[in-house]
């Protein structure tokens, strides 16, 4: 069974199926808050029970946005999960406990047991450690916590202006979701497109974005006369 993704024209691009865990990575500016408060806030106008995680901003934060976005933060279908709460001083600073993190996410499958989640950021998460085989293994935990809940998930991957056209900063979280958006800037227009649906087809054309207070919307195709055959080779692994 595929879900309501909440976004105007994604059903249209691909159909996501129930659980898939999919990474939506793009640069400063390019929709990647939008689309999730209403990927998760579809899904709690539906009677499904909804989590955010978060490991960059605070509750009342992600509550403005929600609200500046039409929706109730205070439904009790939807559930903030704030890792700011579980960081401890560092010598460069306050750091997160990455099992602390991992504890707290368990915790709340378990007990509000939610349909949809999203982890804003995936990249942040994995700034906890420092070597490529360790983010990977630790990234790969917690997918496995989600799958084992059969939680439909979106991973937020927050990546550098320099790196504009990439899916995340790491190139890791790619391989071990089930699928990958992307956020671009190109030719000073928000373009959406998939690169990745493990075992699905999906459309490979390019798409412009459109941000209004209570929409998100993908449907109008955007050319720039490329194919994307080379990324979809790249990234179905």
């Amino acid at each position: 069974m595929s879900i309501d993704s909440g976004i105007k024209g994604l059903e249209e691009i691909v159909s996501i199926p129930d659980g898939f865990i999919v990474l939506l990575g793009g640069t400063p500016g390019t929709g990647k808050n939008a689309f999730a408060m209403d990927y998760l806030f579809k899904a709690v106008g539906n009677g499904e029970k909804c989590l955010y995680v978060s490991l960059r901003n605070s509750e009342d934060q992600l509550k403005h946005e929600a609200e500046r976005r039409g929706y109730d933060p205070e439904s009790e279908s939807v559930k903030f999960q704030i890792s700011n709460d579980l960081m401890r001083p560092g010598t460069g600073g306050q750091v997160f406990e990455p099992e602390k993190v991992t504890e707290a996410l368990r915790r709340n499958l378990n007990e509000f047991d939610p349909d949809r989640v999203v982890v804003d950021t995936v990249t942040k998460f994995l700034m906890i450690f420092d070597a490529e085989p360790v983010k990977r293994e630790e990234l790969g935990g917690l997918v496995d916590i989600l799958k084992a809940k059969n939680c439909s998930t979106l991973m937020l991957g927050e990546v550098p202006f320099s790196m504009n056209g990439q899916p995340s900063r790491y190139e890791i979280a790619e391989f071990v979701v089930d699928g990958v958006f992307r956020l671009q800037k190109i030719d000073g227009k928000q373009v959406f497109d998939v690169l990745k649906m493990k075992g699905l087809g999906y459309s490979t054309d390019k798409y412009e974005v459109e941000i209004t207070d209570n929409l998100v919307d993908v449907s109008k195709r955007f050319d720039d006369g490329t194919s994307e055959y080379g990324d979809e080779a790249y990234y179905a692994q």
